[in-house]
Parts: structure tokens; C-alpha cells; sequence
């Protein structure tokens, strides 16, 4: 399944830069043969800053469809690299199915030198049609690395080395034609036919006030916010005030760490602390960043009938 990104990219011939020229059937034509039986769909072509999260939730559809077809052994996913961990968070939580889901992409184009894309895409073929990834949920490979797509994030904006799994690192890797995995992962999932996008980011600083939660409170459409707190999920003491008032109005309020690994936990007893966040109902989700409790928070809004029902996704 092709959907762009700078796997599809090469040279403008107006000096512009980059751009989306390459299909999905492009790509298949460049790999070699005998790799599996492939497929392809077309999608979209865009760099994926330019995706919307009704365009991913439509690829969520298309491909609970196609996994339910039994001529189907797995699925590849083509992705731009900007936004491919989210969209991998949000296939792993809402497509139930012990079939392989990998996504790829690549962080050269077709046109530089040392274009990485081929090889991405047949290292996640590969991982595709072996047995080993079966039953592990949706996956991410690049530069010969197989990661979970709960723990995987873009560490890096421009290293062909750019995905990481920060807390427990990838769960195997490709070597030449074989596919080695060290470790396993038991896929969560919430049983959702809908999403509320109208989920929020934001990331705390020194110093920083809470006019963002405020603004936040006087729009009836928005849903929920994620923070990204300081250290395990710390707020400062000037934000409880607007913490109070949003849980309040309805609004789920989910705290992670602003860290690239460790969870939202700790013990101390002052205020804005994770005990005293609790107290307040806010919600912790341990070990995600900011970006996938977002999507998580999102999917969960539209499986639950209140909000009340929320905790048991979260914690």
C-alpha cells in the first residue's frame, strides 16, 4: 500500500526539490524478484506532514479489509517518515489481526546517492511473509532494524539510523535474506470504529504558563489534551488551577513524560506530582510519548460511550 512520502520522492527537473513522482508500482518494479507475491494499491502520494488524521483512519479501514481477505499474508505500508510512528501506533491499536503489518519509508530520495528506500521496502517484505512477525502487532523497519510500532519514534530528522525504540530497542533484524527476531510484543488493542480527532498536544517548559489549557477551555469541540510534563510527568503548580477546571468541563486530560523514554510515574508528594495529578483525574499513559497518547487518546474517545470509561485504557 503506497501512501508517498520521501520513498516516492525524486529531484524536481525545476530545481524545485523533492517531490512525490513515484508509485507504489514503480517501487515494486525496482525490487527484485522473487522477494513475494505482491499487490499494490495506490493510496495517496503526498509527503505525509500533509496527511490528515481522516486520511489515516481510512487507511486503518482499507487495511482491516484486505487482512480479512485469505489470500492476503500480510501487509506493507510505503509511508513518509514524519508522521509514519503514528500512523503505525494507530494501525497497531484499531486493525485486529495476527497478520504482519509493516510499514517503511525511506530517508533518501530515489535521486541522492545512497538512496535507502529499496532496501527498506524488501526488508519489510521480507519481515511481511516470514512467520516470526506474526501475531506481534503493526511493525516499522528501516536500515535493517524491525521495531514495534508502540515503542518506535523518529529520533533523528536526517540519519539513514533515524527510528529508535528508546526504552527496549528494536525487536530484531534483517540480515541479508534472513529475518532475526531477539524479542516479542503482545499487541494492545481497543475496539474502536471511529475516532475524535479533536485530541491536543502540548509540551511544558521552564517557566512555562497555562494560557494554552485556558484557550483550550472555551472551545465545547475539543475532547482532550495531552501534556508532555516535565521529568516523570510533573506539572508546575500554576497549571492545577486549569488541570481542575478541564477535567471538570468533560475534557480528558492525559499526562506523559516530556523524556524520550522512561513512563509518567513517580513518588513525591508535592503538588502538580503524579499522585497529585491522579487526585485531580488526570489520566497517565506509561510509556508512550506525547505524539502516540495522542493517538491513543483519540481511538479511546470513540471506542467508550463516557468518559468515565476511559481509565481502563490508560495507567
Amino acid at each position: 500500500m503506497a501512501t508517498g512520502g520521501t520513498i516516492a520522492m525524486q529531484s524536481s527537473p525545476d530545481g524545485r526539490g523533492a517531490m512525490p513522482t513515484l508509485k507504489g508500482r514503480d517501487l515494486k518494479d525496482l525490487l527484485p524478484r522473487g522477494l513475494a507475491e505482491i499487490q499494490v494499491e495506490e493510496c495517496c502520494n503526498l509527503p505525509s506532514a500533509h496527511l490528515s488524521m481522516e486520511m489515516a483512519w481510512d487507511l486503518a479501514q482499507r487495511i482491516r479489509r484486505l487482512v480479512a481477505r485469505a489470500d492476503v499474508e500480510g501487509v506493507v505500508i510505503t509511508h513518509g517518515t514524519d508522521t509514519l510512528e503514528e500512523t503505525a501506533y494507530l494501525l497497531d491499536l484499531v486493525v485486529a489481526t495476527a497478520k504482519p503489518i509493516v510499514l517503511t519509508g525511506a530517508m533518501r530520495t530515489a535521486s541522492d546517492l545512497g538512496y535507502d528506500g529499496l532496501a527498506n521496502l524488501a526488508g519489510a517484505i521480507r519481515v511481511a511473509a516470514t512467520e516470526k512477525a506474526q501475531g506481534l502487532g503493526v511493525l516499522v523497519v528501516l536500515n535493517d532494524e524491525i521495531h514495534a510500532a508502540r515503542e518506535v519514534t523518529k529520533a533523528h530528522a536526517l540519519s539513514l539510523d533515524a527510528f529508535k525504540s528508546p526504552m527496549f530497542g528494536p525487536l530484531g533484524r534483517i540480515e541479508g535474506d534472513r529475518v532475526l527476531m531477539a524479542r516479542s510484543v503482545v499487541p494492545e488493542r481497543i475496539p474502536a470504529d471511529r475516532l475524535n480527532p479533536n485530541v491536543y498536544l502540548t509540551k511544558l517548559a521552564l517557566g512555562m504558563d497555562e494560557r494554552f489549557l485556558r484557550s483550550l477551555l472555551s472551545d465545547p469541540q475539543v475532547a482532550g489534551v495531552v501534556i508532555e510534563g516535565l521529568g516523570g510527568g510533573r506539572l508546575p503548580p500554576w497549571w492545577l488551577e486549569a488541570v481542575r477546571a478541564a477535567v471538570e468541563r468533560g475534557m480528558a486530560v492525559v499526562v506523559v513524560s516530556r523524556c524520550p523514554g522512561g513512563s509518567a510515574y513517580d513518588a513525591y508528594g508535592y503538588a502538580g506530582a503524579y499522585r497529585d495529578l491522579a487526585s485531580l483525574g488526570v489520566l497517565h499513559a506509561p510509556g508512550l510519548t506525547g505524539l502516540k497518547a495522542r493517538i491513543r487518546l483519540m481511538v479511546a474517545l470513540g471506542a467508550v460511550g463516557s468518559r468515565s470509561e476511559l481509565r481502563r485504557y490508560f495507567e
